[in-house]
């Protein structure tokens, strides 16, 4: 007999903006995945064209109207995803030069002909950014900040998925590298971009605002821990996900460790929300920090959107890229169906 897990959808104390160009890039980006995705397989090809990523950008930014300011944002959308999936179990000794070079595109440098085409995304996301007018301060944290992603994330997830006995990380562990291999430390910076500002760097570096993204990357990884689940839970090799942490930690069930994520994902959004409501004095640039905290809001609220009404396939059976060193195989099925 089935046990019957009822997973919860995440609700926020403000509202969820609709982005009027939220399909824009539906066709641009198989022309992007057939041109410069070419190291994936055939069908790892077809399984991210079902994905619908690009689609993440315009969710998240929803009060961009603009296609050009939109571009280059779901074009790193698309990288940072497939980046994820198909590095994930590579061997960190092998992904050191990888992130540095990525770093090295990102920042300037223009990619060999015989390099991976995602580093011409990359390259060409940050040319589209610059002719929008955003400067070279920006392009160096957006650059830091997927460096950190690929340093502080993937590379601190690596051994657990590579060790030969499966082995959880502890929950504040966990919180602590996910939220950078979440990817929300570049993906926030898209707010400048989209809301074409670039929020100064002593602003940024503010505690309070770089509290508020971490915020950000917290709740998303409890989201993303959420909507991918029920593909989790049908596979042997997936297990870095908030709801199997809290399982293992406390040795709780199922049930009780989705209420328990549920509970500190609810603590997170209330905290952002009342920082956004108490901002410190930030002098000239009240009015821009206050709005910047906005879109980490509507950021938040618009990813939860795309998970459920985006018609994306990528949480099916079967929907992820297989990973650079990763192999095809059957599913080992637990025995929980989700309503």
């Amino acid at each position: 007999m089935k046990e019957e897990l009822i997973v919860p959808k995440c609700h926020y104390p403000w509202p969820t903006v609709t982005s009027p160009i939220a399909n824009a890039f539906d066709e641009e980006e198989k022309t992007w995945f057939d041109n410069d995705y070419t190291f994936l397989s055939e069908e790892g090809v077809k399984r991210c064209k079902k994905q619908l990523q690009s689609r993440v950008a315009t969710y998240m930014n929803p009060t961009c109207e603009s296609v050009d300011l939109m571009r280059p944002c779901a074009r790193l959308m698309i990288y940072i995803t497939v980046f994820d999936d198909f590095f994930e179990l590579t061997p960190v000794k092998e992904l050191m030069p990888i992130a540095n070079r990525v770093y090295e595109v990102m920042l300037g440098e223009d990619p060999r002909p015989e390099e991976l085409g995602i580093l011409r995304q990359m390259a060409q996301a940050r040319k589209e950014w610059i002719a929008n007018g955003m400067p070279q301060f920006w392009i160096e944290r957006v650059s830091k900040n997927f460096y950190e992603f690929m340093v502080y994330g993937i590379m601190e997830e690596t051994p657990f998925k590579l060790a030969k006995k499966r082995t959880y990380p502890l929950l504040a562990h966990y919180l602590n590298f996910r939220r950078y291999s979440i990817g929300m430390g570049a993906f926030g910076d898209l707010i400048d971009p989209a809301t074409n500002f670039a929020l100064p760097v002593h602003i940024y570096n503010h505690p309070i605002i770089q509290r508020c993204s971490q915020l950000l990357a917290l709740l998303i990884v409890i989201q993303n821990d959420f909507a991918s689940l029920k593909k989790e839970l049908e596979s042997e090799s997936e297990f870095m996900n908030i709801i199997f942490i809290l399982r293992h930690q406390y040795k709780i069930s199922y049930q009780e460790a989705c209420a328990e994520a549920m509970r500190i994902h609810d603590e997170y959004a209330k905290e952002l929300n009342d920082l956004h409501a108490s901002l410190p004095d930030f002098g000239p640039y009240q009015k821009e920090a206050y709005n910047y905290v906005y879109h980490i809001k509507l950021q938040v609220s618009g990813c939860e959107n795309w998970y459920h009404n985006s018609g994306t396939k990528r949480y099916e059976t079967k929907g992820f890229i297989v990973p650079q060193y990763g192999k095809e195989g059957d599913d080992i099925i637990i025995p929980h169906s989700i309503l």
